[in-house]
């Protein structure tokens, strides 16, 4: 699991005032091992579904022909392209698997540059206000929700773009065990302790990072 931005270079895509690095195209040639190559993919993912909120946003506050929607309009488009050439480079499958894999590419935004890698479990102004990552497929916006007695572990998980789907809220419960409130737990796993899955996408993927 990397938290750099290795692959990609910095350039301006803002997203609440902030900046993610955006796509380096020659880094499809550098990426040589299959955890490389899994990032990659999750980079490039992350940054087409943060393209396509950057243009959300701007055409709902200042309309669909403002310099700035224009701006963000051509953002989403280079997005697309680049996308596009790294599922015909890697195939399908591979850009598949790559997005079901555990979150190997983290992009925190509200951090100056040199504390870019901070992991969530920094505190003050050392902490990223919100982080960047790719859970089955989907990118989320991830930030740590003050504790509880209740809930020692809490996270609030925000689909991007903006979906019907959440936000979410896993947690690890102060008896040590978990919950989320999305349909997967709720509906198919929640009640099922001999479940095979134990855990939805949400849980699992903290898990893997230590952060529940």
């Amino acid at each position: 699991m990397t938290t750099g931005m290795g692959a990609a270079t910095n350039a301006a895509a803002a997203v609440g005032g902030a900046t993610v690095s955006t796509w380096d195209q020659g880094a499809v040639g550098t990426a040589t091992t299959p955890s490389e190559v899994i990032e990659l993919i999750q980079r490039g993912r992350i940054i087409l579904d943060v393209a396509a909120a950057d243009l959300d946003a701007a055409e709902a506050v200042l309309g669909p022909f403002h310099e700035v929607s224009c701006h963000f309009r051509d953002a989403l488009a280079e997005a697309r392209r680049a996308w596009e050439r790294l599922r015909v480079h890697y195939g399908c499958r591979a850009v598949t698997q790559a997005l079901e894999a555990p979150p190997h590419a983290l992009m925190t935004l509200g951090l100056p540059p040199s504390n870019d890698s901070a992991p969530p479990s920094c505190a003050g102004s050392e902490r990223p206000k919100v982080i960047l990552l790719v859970i089955a497929g989907f990118t989320y916006a991830v930030r740590p929700l003050p504790p509880s007695p209740e809930a020692p572990a809490l996270w609030r998980l925000d689909r991007l773009p903006a979906s019907e789907d959440g936000p979410h809220q896993p947690a690890r419960l102060a008896d040590g065990s978990y919950q989320c409130d999305c349909a997967q737990w709720i509906y198919q796993l929640a009640d099922q302790p001999d479940h095979p899955q134990r855990y939805c996408s949400h849980l699992q993927a903290l898990r893997w990072l230590g952060w529940l």
